[in-house]
């Protein structure tokens, strides 16, 4: 990969680093604090880096996948930071990967209404096409897909798995499922 930007902006504020895989694709990255504060910055540069590319559809989705992904780091890695990496895909798509330095790979918890953490992973796997933890030598990388909703159309989910037209609806969706769920527990544990 080749750098073409600088690191910061000149007023001290974090900016990515542009650079070109090996195959061409466009790739952003930018090391931000492990400090909650970071989450919002994650966020503002997933977007910037979509509009740049002219795929701000994508932004909702992608915005939900670094904030889980950025409050997972924050909250779990054991270093002063983290990287986060956007890469273009073929088509209409984005990577979006955060990495640290825990080795401690993430688990897809089971959330009740008695906890307010733990769906992090699954807000993730329903707002991407696909996710999955790359093991490094000195920590990890955990990164997830986000597509177009016209190159969701291509994908033939199995018969039982419901489809939606945008990863905001099932973005929506997941939500309230998740809401209902929390309802029900607070109706049965009342009594």
């Amino acid at each position: 990969m080749t750098d073409t930007l600088p690191r910061r902006k000149s007023d001290g504020a974090p900016r990515w680093r542009a650079m070109m895989a090996e195959d061409g694709a466009p790739v952003m990255s930018t090391c931000l604090p492990r400090k909650g504060a970071s989450v919002p910055i994650a966020r503002r540069l997933v977007r910037e880096a979509l509009v740049d590319w002219d795929l701000p559809d994508l932004a909702d989705a992608a915005e939900l996948v670094v904030s889980e992904l950025a409050s997972n780091a924050v909250q779990h890695a054991r270093h002063w930071g983290f990287r986060l990496t956007i890469r273009r895909l073929a088509g209409r798509g984005v990577r979006v990967a955060v990495t640290d330095k825990s080795r401690v790979l993430p688990v897809m918890g089971t959330s009740c209404a008695e906890n307010v953490t733990g769906r992090g992973l699954a807000l993730v796997d329903a707002a991407s096409q696909e996710w999955g933890t790359v093991r490094l030598p000195w920590g990890k990388r955990i990164w997830a897909d986000v597509a177009a909703a016209d190159v969701l159309a291509d994908i033939s989910p199995a018969p039982e798995v419901r489809v939606f037209a945008t990863p905001t609806a099932q973005i929506i969706y997941v939500l309230i499922v998740v809401a209902l769920a929390a309802w029900l527990g607070v109706l049965i544990a009342g009594g």
